[in-house]
């Protein structure tokens, strides 16, 4: 249906742009939400600032590094402490916060000078650490602060110090992606290339937009140890200031969260050659996905199934305890950008549940691209959702589950409706397999805590609102309170009295039915065993009594053959070799001397030949036009075929493939012609030619495409090669049709990224 406006949005009808509501046979080429574009005025957003992009999200993770922050003390402080991002040397980032404070003073008169001072003190403070980031905020950018000199002047007077500083007030940008880009961009400049890491492995990595939430980087390095791959650099979770200066020595950049760091993996890609693959680390079947396809690349897919093995002996049956449970569960999605996509049909497929909302803070139109292709019908789709839309969207869905972040959160449980926090989460890591498990179980617990039935019961009954002491701060008095608390603890414990005696009830009928039901079924068993038996043995003797008697007159004859033919080959043999060998002479003379007399022949025969084609050319040209039709029949019945087939293989990409929707059209046309070619030669049996790096990231991709291809439509192998890469010609041509020609993602030309 076209773009949704919705009851409370009446005032503000511009927000009609960014709200969507999927339909049966629609795709992104018919409607997108307008994203990444300036809150419209009137609309209360959930959006964060383009300074905390920057450091809450990317910055702030890194382990060894002083966060100085200089602006008000506020900054600092609303940036500390609202992500769990743990570390493996005792959470350093997590314990302390740094900040110029700058007063009004320093906004009249400047604050270069309390910069610089409150950089030395840091690092005096903290004599280990030498590697600093300096954010601007908004009061220093607008007065004009110019930090880089007085970074050049603190790295000079330190000397055994490095600093990198990052320049994105809060109003640099609509949101905070804006601060991702800034950050992205910026380290590539200044820093990347300017450090040597130690190679211990043949196969090098770097984890891009990975941010180690409750662990979730611990997961990830489990799994490449045990696989003998070395992480070069995390960006940035439990990373390294020098580890991201290394990141040009991988061969691979594992790209998870694309909207806060494809930035970087796409300039990777282009200075350096790396190649980039996104992957899903979210969902257990996602988790096997994305091994396996770093397993491609490096030519170890035996180490990748070996994890993977390992893996889902531990979680699999407890996942599927929980999928039980979950299925059918309809569930609301309101977070940054990202785990729209990579949650959706992780939930879906891996749970059975049912993804009926979803709202993005910060993504852009390629975001909901990724969403829209992977979404069921009639889900509702929000760029920057503001309050009053998610009450009307809670009241339309009716949802079981919201996962979202704190904020929201707050609002969500006032409305008696459990959430699980999407950005921190409850109880990580929620990545790979066990993960998955851990994310099933919180949403589990949420759906089936007694805590939000209980908080809906109104148990004042008829009586008047409790009074206060007088006081006016709206406390209830104690005998009120008294009250309220004994009529709670009354409704509990009827209602858990009605539920033992439910299950003592149900507990003796089952037992009953056994007892009575035990000795109709043994019985038969009795009578029939002998019966059974009886036969078995009567007929066993006589089955076994021909075969002894026809093996030896089987064995006979041949044994008697034998010894009379093998004497006569012998024989036969030398005779024959030699007049072979005096024939061959023979026939090579003749065949020349029969050359010239044949060709004469053709030539005096050719006269002959033609006046009877004329004469049969008419006779065969009707024939011809008749069959013309059935032949255009086949043709066409061939063709739309092809073209069925490559539609079902179209909705199969677009649902589970993230390489189409790179950042750019140069991009997505590349990926697009690279993995299915090479998806092509794969089905078909030819030689794969993998010299670089790109190619075996082509490679990765097409393995994992084709091997899904094969389990899921049988009709493939029963095609012909030519058929194969007909069908993957016309996927092509659909794919570039969808994503590129006819998107109506206003940034997929943008000559930057």
């Amino acid at each position: 249906m076209p773009m949704k406006l919705f009851k409370c949005d009446e005032s503000i009808p511009e927000r009609e742009k960014h709200i969507y509501i999927k339909e049966k046979g629609e795709d992104t080429t018919q409607f997108l939400p307008s994203a990444h574009v300036e809150t419209i005025p009137g609309s209360l957003s959930e959006r964060g600032c383009s300074y905390c992009g920057a450091k809450l999200v990317i910055g702030g993770v890194l382990k060894d590094t002083i966060q100085l922050i200089h602006g008000p003390v506020g900054c600092a402080y609303d940036t500390w402490h609202t992500k769990r991002y743990p570390s493996d040397n005792g959470n350093f980032q997590l314990k302390y916060v740094w900040s110029s404070d700058m007063k009004e003073q320093h906004v009249v008169f400047g604050g270069e000078k309390l910069l610089k001072k409150a950089m030395l003190e840091a690092f005096a403070e903290f004599p280990d650490i030498k590697r600093m980031m300096v954010y601007t905020t908004c009061s220093t950018a607008l007065i004009g602060d110019d930090i880089k000199p007085v970074v050049k002047e603190v790295e000079k007077e330190l000397g055994d110090v490095d600093i990198f500083t990052v320049e994105c007030p809060g109003f640099a940008g609509v949101s905070q992606s804006k601060g991702h880009h800034v950050f992205n961009m910026g380290w590539m400049t200044d820093k990347v290339g300017t450090f040597e890491p130690e190679i211990t492995s043949p196969y090098t990595i770097n984890v891009i937009g990975d941010y180690n939430i409750q662990g979730d980087t611990f997961v990830m390095e489990k799994y490449m140890e045990k696989m003998g791959i070395q992480i070069i650099a995390h960006f940035t979770g439990n990373g390294t200031y020098d580890s991201l200066r290394g990141m040009h020595r991988a061969q691979l950049n594992v790209t998870n969260c694309a909207r806060s760091a494809g930035y970087i993996a796409n300039e990777l890609k282009k200075k350096y050659g790396i190649p980039r693959i996104d992957v899903d680390t979210w969902g257990f079947d996602y988790a096997k996905e994305g091994l396996r396809k770093i397993g491609a690349f490096f030519g170890i897919e035996d180490r990748a199934e070996a994890v993977i093995a390992e893996e889902v002996a531990k979680y699999e049956s407890k996942l599927e305890w929980y999928k039980e449970r979950l299925s059918g569960k309809k569930v609301c999605i309101w977070t940054g950008g990202p785990r729209l996509w990579h949650w959706t049909k992780a939930l879906e497929d891996d749970l059975g549940m049912h993804v009926v909302a979803m709202s993005s803070k910060f993504g852009h139109q390629e975001d909901f691209e990724k969403v829209i292709a992977r979404g069921e019908e009639g889900t509702i789709y929000i760029d920057d959702g503001n309050e009053l839309e998610f009450f009307e969207v809670l009241e339309m869905v009716k949802p079981d589950l919201v996962l979202t972040g704190p904020r929201v959160g707050a609002l969500v449980k006032k409305l008696h409706l459990p959430y699980v926090n999407g950005h921190g989460y409850h109880n990580g890591p929620y990545m790979g397999f066990e993960g998955a498990v851990n994310m099933a179980r919180d949403m589990y617990n949420a759906i089936y805590s007694p805590l939000m039935k209980l908080a809906q019961i109104d148990i004042r009954g008829e009586q008047n609102l409790p009074s206060t002491n007088g006081n006016g701060n709206g406390k209830a008095t104690k005998e009120v309170s008294e009250e309220v608390v004994s009529l709670i603890q009354q409704q509990v414990k009827e209602a858990t009295s009605e539920v033992k005696q439910l299950v003592k009830e149900t507990t003796s009928q089952v037992k009953q039915l056994v007892k009575e039901a035990a000795p109709q079924v043994q019985q038969p068993a009795k009578e029939v065993a002998p019966q059974a038996k009886q036969p078995a043995k009567e007929v066993a003797p006589q089955a076994k009594q021909p075969a002894k008697e026809v093996a030896p007159q089987a064995k006979q004859p041949a044994k008697e053959a034998a010894p009379q033919v093998q004497p006569q080959a012998k024989e036969a043999a030398p005779q024959v070799q030699p007049q072979a060998k005096e024939v061959a002479p023979q026939v090579q003379p003749q065949a020349k001397e029969a050359a010239p007399q044949v060709q004469p022949q053709a030539k005096e025969a050719a006269p002959q030949v033609q006046p009877q084609a004329k004469e049969t050319a008419p006779q065969v040209q009707p024939q011809a036009k008749e069959a013309a039709p059935q032949i255009q029949q086949q043709a066409n019945e061939i063709a739309l075929y092809i073209q069925q087939r490559a539609a079902e293989v179209t909705k199969l990409i677009q649902e589970r493939c993230l390489w189409q929707f790179h950042s750019r059209a140069w991009d997505r046309e590349e990926n697009i012609n690279g993995v299915l070619n090479m998806s092509a030669q794969i089905l078909t049996g030819e030689k794969v030619v993998l010299d670089t790096l790109i190619q075996r990231g082509f490679y990765a991709d097409a393995k994992i495409l084709s091997a899904d291809l094969e389990i899921r439509f049988s009709w493939l192998s029963k095609m012909e090669n030519s058929q194969k890469k007909a069908v993957l010609e016309s996927v092509k041509a659909m794919l570039i049709d969808i994503v590129i020609t006819k998107s109506k993602n206003g940034e997929l030309h943008y000559s930057l990224y």
